[in-house]
């Protein structure tokens, strides 16, 4: 009977605990105005007051450049920015091991780590999408939700332009795999790097098409290497090969150079004073690091079937932000002009239309759209990881 007693002790005890937090969080999307307590219209005389009392605000980012933020946001509004360049992968995982322990020190995420945005943070509530109504008729809807997205980024093959002075020195994918490659191809490691992990993934989503473009280079359908067959036949969630596992196990027996910086990677691709320069798999971005007489690189943008893969980087606000007013203000700075200065170089191409509109006319670019990119599928990359993972050790 005591025994049981004390069961009965531990499920009211628990069952209070989670009410009490469950009226904890109702109290704090409340207090800020989120979720199904977000008003029908924005106030944003009363945001930026709020804001100004809160004083500060704290952001998790995936890019170094947030502190070119601080001094301007900190001259308009009397807010300041505390940020921090975190991976984000690691941001969530940071995140979620905070919530747990009850720590609530963040207000905003700058995230690029869609697969686990959409199918942890967001569905758990560890993050909210906030839209703030000024950028609204400048938006796609798949840019207003389920996250706002500020830009659109990428990871592309970049070539040295000064000792390539008649082109890329390769025209397809396929040419990684040619034995003239071997260990001349730079990239973070997919075991290491998030979106090194989801460039391959998506690649490997593209099965015909890699067969196609084989087709292209080689002049003849594609043949299965014994070593591709026997990972599949192991594998039993992978039902036959095909020509984007084939492309994979050939580039990984090619003796690819991983480095753990896309920094790292495009100064020794783009570096002119070398003889035989490789080519590597970096940042869109990039491109801004071109530097005369030290650093000469761009990206292939015909390249067969695709130069790179393209994922959007998003600003949302943190469950239980200790500034969610700031965190507001913050957002829709973040997503007009001055905010964006930043992050408005060749390769990263802005979410709002006619911003983008101007990057394309300002850097001499075919718009966004119109890129030889493959976008990642945040759903199929988030249930397929472990696979992916078991296929690619297989394949190597």
């Amino acid at each position: 009977m005591k025994l049981s007693a004390f069961r009965s002790l531990l499920l009211a005890t628990a069952i209070a605990v989670t009410a009490t937090a469950a009226m904890a969080d109702e109290a704090w999307r409340k207090r800020a105005g989120i979720g199904e307590f977000a008003p029908a219209a924005q106030n944003w005389e009363e945001i930026e007051a709020a804001a100004r009392e809160e004083g500060q605000v704290v952001v998790y980012s995936v890019s170094s450049r947030i502190a070119k933020l601080v001094d301007d946001f900190r001259e308009r509004y009397g807010v300041e920015i505390i940020g921090h360049d975190i991976p984000s992968d690691l941001q969530i995982e940071k995140l979620r091991r905070e919530h747990k322990s009850g720590v609530y020190g963040v207000d905003v995420l700058f995230n690029s780590e869609f697969p686990m945005l959409l199918n942890e943070a967001l569905p758990n509530e560890l993050v909210w999408n906030f839209l703030p109504d000024t950028v609204i008729g400048d938006l796609a809807e798949n840019e207003k939700s389920p996250l706002l997205v500020q830009r659109h980024s990428s990871r592309v093959l970049f070539y040295n332009t000064a000792l390539n002075p008649d082109g890329p020195p390769i025209d397809s994918l396929w040419d990684l795999t040619r034995p003239e490659w071997a260990g001349r191809t730079l990239l973070p490691s997919p075991l290491e790097d998030g979106l090194s992990a989801n460039f391959i993934q998506t690649i490997l989503a593209h099965p015909d098409e890699m067969a196609a473009a084989y087709e292209r280079e080689f002049g003849a359908p594609i043949e299965y290497s014994a070593a591709v067959t026997e990972a599949v036949d192991s594998n039993p969630l992978v039902d036959k090969p095909d020509a984007a596992m084939e492309w994979l196990h050939r580039f990984l027996n090619n003796q690819p150079i991983f480095q753990g910086s896309t920094t790292k990677i495009f100064n020794n691709v783009a570096d002119v004073k070398q003889d035989n320069p490789p080519v590597g798999i970096t940042s869109f971005s990039k491109m801004r690091s071109n530097e005369e007489g030290i650093y000469a690189a761009a990206p292939m943008i015909d390249l067969d079937p695709v130069f790179g893969v393209t994922y959007p980087t998003a600003l949302m606000i943190a469950d239980k932000a200790p500034h969610p007013n700031a965190a507001k203000l913050l957002i829709r700075y973040m997503m007009e002009e001055e905010g964006l200065k930043p992050w408005n170089e060749p390769g990263d191409y802005a979410a709002r239309a006619g911003f983008e509109a101007e990057q394309v006319r300002e850097f001499d670019l075919p718009p966004f759209d119109s890129l030889k990119l493959w976008p990642i599928d945040p759903d199929e990359i988030y249930s397929s990881k472990h696979n992916f993972l078991a296929l690619y050790l297989a394949l190597g």
